[in-house]
Order: C-alpha cells, then structure tokens, then sequence
C-alpha cells in the first residue's frame, strides 16, 4: 500500500467546510436565525436540531424537535406480562405552536434518533450543514440519564467527580458522531450555547458557554471556530467576535476571519474571507 501524503495548501479566499463553528451568546443575539443560515445554500442548506424548542419561530427554518436524549418508553401489559414499547414521535405529547397546523400533534424526536437518520441519510439529502441548538440541553438530558444511571439525585455526588467525567463523556460523544459525519461529508457544524460568566481573574471577567468547566472546554476544543454574539450598543446591529484573549474561550484557526468584529452572519463572514488578502 502506497501513503498518500498530503502537502497542504490552503485558498484562504475560499469558505472552509468540514468545521465545527461553536457560537455562545446570551438569549436573543440572533444565533438561531443566523444559524439557520449557516450554508452557501441558505436555508434550503441547514438541518436545526431543535433542542430548545425554540427554532420554530425562524422563518425559513428547517428544524427537527427533539425533547430527550433516548426514545420515551410506555409500559405494555398483555394479561400477566408486560413489556416497553417506543412512543410513536407523532404520539409523544407535543403539537404545533404556529403554522397551518397549530394545535395538531407535532412530531418530536430523541437524540438517539436522529444520530441514527443522519448517519443514514445526511450524506444523499439536501442539507450541508447540521446545527445543535443548543448543546446546554443535550447536556441537561445527559446530566439526568447519568443521575439514574449512577443512583444520585444531583451531580457533583458522584464519587470523585465520576458523575461529571461520565456525562462529559456522553456529551463529546455525541458531537463527536456528527463531527465525523460532517468531516466525512465536507459539510458543517454549528454548536449554539448560551453564554455564562465563569469567575474573575486579574480583575477580568471570564466568559464561556453555559455549560460545567470541563465540558465547555472540552467542546471549544473540539471546535474549529469560536465566536462570542453581542450587539452593537449605538447600531443595534448584531455582531460576532473572534478575538481570542484571555477572558474569552473564542478565536479561529482560519486566519481570514481570526482576531476580527463581524457582522453576525454567514454571508458577512463569506464576504470577509473571500475579500482577505495575506499580507
């Protein structure tokens, strides 16, 4: 067998794929809707995986509700025996809050699912880009599975901190899945997480994503592009920072758009990279 060794040559004027971009910002800075976006397809382009259950008011949004991390069981019971059977998504509880068919039965999905379809499915459907929002949930469901699972009612009872480094795990797991899925296929992934002030260190405020220390550094670290949402105080625009300093967990390894204020959306950053010259 013959190594392929590749010598690397990067188009800095040519919009990545195969990243993982992780944006963190407090309720109401735009981040599903500019999410949604997240494609040179636009819309048509970007699957949101609706954890939040929030998404449905983005116009345009092609979104998958999901309300637990695996399938919700009912107990079957055939005179003596009884068994679990998997609730039908249509049958699970949850119905349409606008739209043409609000009131009826919504469909709502679990993680586990889903995984499953996009491992299926992704690669010959229409989409090129999968957004989680927001991780904090996943990370809320696992937080509970593991609490059943380890017999304890809050986290942080595990001994020597195995509750924590056990749901850690899950969570990385879980984005790790699409992380190959999306390298596989050249597409993208959009983790959203809201954002949280951590501690003070030599007077600064620290900011990351609302999730426990280790996962939160766990997924920046996974993430190929961290930007933080603000908006602007005198515009009103929304914004998005990649500067990369102490206080913040964010920056890009793409130079284009590292240390840089963006406007807060997909088309601004193509535009940004595209226009970039190396000095």
């Amino acid at each position: 067998m013959d190594l392929n060794v590749q010598k690397i040559k990067v188009n800095y004027n040519v919009m990545p794929k195969g990243l993982t971009y992780y944006i963190i910002g407090q309720p109401k800075t735009g981040k599903s809707t500019q999410a949604s976006k997240w494609s040179d397809k636009g819309q048509n382009g970007v699957l949101v995986l609706d954890t939040d259950l929030g998404a449905d008011f983005v116009q345009g949004a092609n979104i998958v509700p999901i309300i637990s991390l695996n399938q919700p069981l009912k107990e079957v019971k055939k005179g003596n025996e009884s068994k679990f059977e998997v609730i039908p998504p249509e049958k699970r509880g949850y119905v349409y809050r606008n739209g043409p068919d609000i009131g009826k039965p919504m469909p709502v999905y679990a993680i586990s699912e889903v995984l499953f379809w996009l491992e299926e499915n992704f690669e010959k459907s229409e989409y090129d880009t999968i957004v989680i929002d927001t991780v904090d949930q996943v990370n809320e469901w696992i937080e509970d599975t593991v609490k059943e699972e380890m017999g304890i009612s809050e986290m942080g009872m595990g001994g020597y901190g195995s509750d924590w480094a056990k749901a850690r795990k899950k969570n990385a797991d879980v984005v790790k899945r699409i992380q190959m899925l999306i390298k596989r296929t050249a597409g993208t992934l959009v983790l959203i997480s809201h954002s949280k002030k951590t501690n003070i260190e030599d007077e600064k405020v620290q900011l990351g994503p609302s999730l426990p220390r280790g996962l939160g550094k766990a997924l920046t670290a996974k993430s190929d592009v961290i930007g933080f949402t603000e908006i602007d105080k005198k515009s009103g625009d929304y914004l998005i920072n990649f500067k990369a300093y102490d206080e913040r967990s964010n920056g890009s390894r793409f130079k284009p758009i590292a240390q840089k204020i963006l406007p807060f959306s997909y088309d601004a950053i193509k535009k940004e990279i595209k226009e970039y010259k190396e000095e």
